[in-house]
């Protein structure tokens, strides 16, 4: 869940959508809108809807009157819980580094709120530890500009970009990919080659089942037997937890979280992204969505994707990321 912001609102209004909301008070949950009232019970407002043409409706929930709590109240009503969160994950930051005394800190960051929140409570024990940031040539320039505007980040730069790699290798999707691990963890283990280094991250218990497991250390199974540790020192909040932490702080984020954006990284081509994330590209960055959607023709013309996917060019464009779309072949 996060917050929507005057730039997502515009969004809906220029596509047709023209609710009564305004920034401060509401909150996005999987496309639905909803709001705390004073009380702190949270209703459901507004559905966003998007059909396979990325054409966007809504439907609006059965409604009761009430008064309507601001970001701010819901701050205030969470406070005891994000300084308890805020405790414990300081708390493993400074065992860490102690117990890790004899390896490098290195913050790692993507531009998303989750390493964001990391880079700052890092640094609120030790502010001169550095970020990285790995370069993975698709991010967008909200994304490099707030990167840029980080002090003490250094960057890694793929050989080649994202565009050429996938010349000679496969266009990505939810059932085979190797950008992330080319892109982030080769470069961060070449950097760091064989030294020893402890690692804290933004991943969160909460982001999917695999993660739901992971403890307050990691170790990759990628990284081999090179001595890097990884430390999660927010893996217990949630979402909803970040943002508010946020917004309490006042912390810096990634300007494309205002654009309705709920995830930041690898920009148009992230085979883990949805209709609600391209009807956004589509809108906010119609040069970088057309050159994608153009390499995307290219190679369902030229790797006979309709007979492995049994679906037409026009669906392709919405079912690139996924498997079979069906089992048999429309006439067409």
């Amino acid at each position: 869940m996060q917050p929507i912001f005057k730039e997502y609102i515009q969004f809906l209004k220029d596509n047709g959508i023209d609710l009564p909301i305004e920034e401060g008070y509401y909150w996005l949950d999987r496309q639905i809108i909803k709001a705390y009232d004073k009380s702190g019970n949270l209703h459901k407002l507004y559905k966003i809807q998007i059909d396979d043409k990325l054409n966007i409706t809504y439907k609006s929930y059965k409604q009761q009157l009430f008064e309507i709590e601001t970001w701010e109240e819901t701050c205030n009503r969470f406070e005891y819980k994000l300084k308890e969160l805020e405790k414990q994950s300081l708390q493993l930051i400074k065992d860490s580094l102690n117990k890790y005394n004899d390896y490098n800190p290195i913050i790692l960051t993507s531009g998303g709120k989750d390493s964001t929140v990391v880079l700052y409570l890092v640094r609120k024990i030790n502010g001169t530890i550095q970020g990285l940031f790995n370069n993975t040539s698709l991010d967008c320039a909200d994304t490099y500009k707030y990167i840029k505007a980080i002090d003490n980040i250094i960057t890694t730069n793929p050989k080649i970009g994202f565009y050429q790699w996938i010349k000679t290798n496969i266009i990505p999707s939810r059932f085979g990919r190797a950008c992330c691990r080319v892109f982030k963890e080769v470069a961060t283990s070449k950097l760091f080659e064989n030294n020893k280094t402890i690692m804290f991250m933004g991943i969160r218990n909460e982001e999917s089942n695999t993660r739901s497991n992971y403890n307050d250390e990691i170790k990759n199974p990628n990284w081999g037997n090179k001595p890097y540790i990884g430390i999660l020192p927010i893996r217990k909040w949630t979402e909803e937890d970040v943002w508010l932490y946020i917004l309490w702080k006042g912390i810096e984020f990634n300007p494309k979280y205002r654009k309705g954006y709920s995830r930041v990284g690898c920009a148009i081509a992230c085979p883990y992204y949805t209709k609600s994330t391209w009807v956004l590209d589509k809108y906010w960055y119609p040069k970088m969505y057309k050159r994608w959607h153009d390499i995307l023709e290219k190679d369902f013309k030229e790797n006979f994707k309709w007979i492995r996917l049994n679906c037409t060019l026009e669906e392709y464009h919405t079912c690139w990321n996924g498997g079979l779309l069906r089992k048999e072949p429309t006439e067409e």
